[in-house]
């Protein structure tokens, strides 16, 4: 048996609402469906996810395809903290009680990298001694800026059989004694046409992402609108709190009083939804700050989607974007400027879909044939 553990949610128990990372959910997806494809092995996908709404909800057993099942636990939330705090612990309760009674020494056990995770996985492989490897899309004590918390971060990486790993550089930082590894910097898949272009006479670019002002690249796309011209349509797509969406909306007000360029805050869109209004865009934006440390391992998630969806990308240049199997498709800026970013903008033609999407099956292919034989 292979178990996949990860904060995961589908459309299939979209009604319950439970929280997950977008972006961990489609990489997961993307892994799920790669998975069902092997059908002499069994997998199960167990998701500690929480749901949002306030109410109780029945944690069940669900089939996503022949091979494939989803494992769920109960879960409560409530506006009193109190109550809140004690359905998290009733939640990871019922995983680890299910994980400690299932999982046995001849099984796989992929784990989804989550500083949450960390002490369950760490136990439960010191006492069932299970192949684990470790999916790892980033070092997440990189992001919060946090010495100690990476010293415990990498220890915890370093009780790993093997990896998936989302860049060469990441995996020279984790994979310290050279064990079996894979390389995936995202989702291998691309998207069914949905939608045709914005047919207007104006170039519509898209930054579509987080709202986190850590990584700032909404701040970035959105200067940018101040060196381009009335020939271009600015969309903001993305999700925050509601602190960092109120900030997004002024720096949107503000940037358009001084712009030619129209800025359109679009809000938040995902599934079918989301991959129709990318599509009907020209040019993707992957902009972020360059001098943050997650940048010398992380890679920006969106690259891939906006090359699924068939757009040419505009990225800052950064090593682990530069050195990707993806780079030649992607038009970099030398430093995050708004100038430089409009500059990059501008220098991109719009008729390359085809092998982009071409570039994106090759990758699909090869993962497909990597992932099996790590599993081996």
């Amino acid at each position: 048996m292979v178990y996949y553990l990860g904060y995961y949610s589908c459309e299939k128990i979209e009604t319950e609402q439970r929280v997950a990372s977008p972006p961990a959910m489609n990489k997961m997806g993307y892994i799920i469906s790669v998975l069902s494809e092997y059908p002499n092995i069994k997998i199960l996908v167990v998701s500690p996810s929480e749901t949002s709404i306030h109410c109780y909800v029945k944690g069940t057993l669900h089939n996503l395809s022949e091979n494939v099942s989803l494992k769920t636990f109960d879960s409560f939330n409530s506006k009193n903290k109190l109550i809140r705090g004690v359905g998290h612990i009733w939640t990871k309760y019922q995983m680890v009680r299910f994980l400690m009674k299932n999982v046995k020494s001849d099984d796989t056990v992929i784990v989804y990298h989550s500083l949450v995770l960390m002490n369950v996985v760490r136990k439960l492989k010191k006492k069932k001694n299970f192949l684990l490897i470790v999916e790892a899309e980033e070092i997440y004590a990189d992001v919060k800026e946090n010495d100690a918390l990476k010293k415990k971060e990498m220890d915890y990486l370093q009780i790993a059989d093997k990896y998936i790993v989302i860049t060469e550089l990441l995996n020279k930082k984790v994979n310290k004694q050279n064990k079996p590894k894979i390389i995936s910097h995202g989702t291998y898949r691309t998207v069914p046409k949905y939608s045709e272009k914005f047919d207007d006479g104006k170039v519509h670019v898209v930054y579509a992402g987080t709202f986190n002002p850590i990584k700032g690249g909404v701040y970035s796309a959105i200067e940018a609108a101040e060196y381009m011209d009335e020939n271009y349509v600015l969309h903001i797509l993305g999700k925050g709190s509601k602190a960092e969406t109120e900030m997004v909306e002024k720096k949107i007000s503000q940037i358009s009083q001084i712009s030619k360029c129209k800025i359109i805050f679009d809000g938040y869109k995902k599934g079918k939804d989301f991959d129709s209004f990318i599509q009907s865009c020209h040019i993707g934006l992957s902009t972020q700050q360059p001098d943050g440390k997650y940048n010398e391992t992380s890679f920006p998630s969106k690259i891939l989607m906006y090359m699924s969806n068939g757009l040419p990308v505009v990225s800052i240049r950064i090593s682990a974007v530069e050195s990707s199997d993806v780079s030649d498709y992607i038009f970099f800026y030398e430093s995050s400027t708004p100038q430089n970013i409009a500059r990059a903008i501008k220098s991109v033609p719009f008729n390359d879909v085809i092998n982009i999407q071409k570039r994106i099956n090759e990758l699909n292919e090869r993962f497909e044939k990597d992932l099996f034989e790590l599993l081996k």
